[in-house]
């Protein structure tokens, strides 16, 4: 068999492994846990379906931070998330006077953007960032990318709860997920 037809046959069987070794450890690549510290700040993304601001009220209460912010995306008729998950963090036992938020925002690079006001009205220097593992590297890579100007250091703090790990291909909600935050990985990639 000469080299071209090695090539040909052995190329297209290189790739899949090389994949399948990605698709197995895409975990790795997508979730960013880094240990809480003491912060001026928790800013907890919009999305999930109540355990984010779980784990905003539980950092809350171990005291990393005596603020905490959230955003929102319009989700219905003038009701944003960022209503409901402050009344979440009311429940919570979360002081509505340390709760703050802003509205309008439809991706993470806008939850970045829009914070820099309030952050820099909060003198933030340390921000604890809260959302999903599968959602954390990318947040935290926003994040930083975008507040670099403002020298704010950035803490990825996905929930504690949440399992996205070397089985996340064998749930279909876990595939979606993944799925969707390579590709939005990319569109980031080009975009900044």
């Amino acid at each position: 068999m000469d080299w071209k037809k090695w090539l040909f046959v052995s190329a297209p069987l290189f790739l899949l492994l090389i994949s399948i070794i990605v698709l197995i450890n895409l975990h790795k690549l997508l979730v960013l846990e880094q240990q809480p510290k003491k912060a001026d700040a928790i800013l907890v993304l919009s999305g999930g379906k109540g355990e984010r601001e779980a784990e905003a009220a539980k950092l809350y209460h171990e005291g990393w931070s005596d603020s905490v912010i959230v955003t929102g995306a319009l989700i219905g008729w003038e009701t944003y998330s960022s209503e409901i998950m402050t009344e979440h963090l009311i429940e919570l036992d979360v002081p509505e006077d340390a709760i703050y938020s802003f509205k309008e925002v439809t991706s993470t690079r806008e939850e970045a953007e829009l914070s820099q006001p309030l952050l820099r009205q909060l003198n933030v220097e340390t921000l604890l960032i809260v959302t999903n593992k599968y959602h954390s590297a990318r947040a935290k890579w926003i994040f930083q990318k975008t507040l670099n100007d403002e020298n704010i250091e950035v803490i990825s703090v996905p929930v504690r709860d949440d399992i996205y790990d070397k089985n996340w291909w064998k749930d279909h909600e876990s595939r979606k997920h993944g799925a969707s935050e390579v590709l939005k990985f990319v569109w980031e990639l080009f975009r900044l």
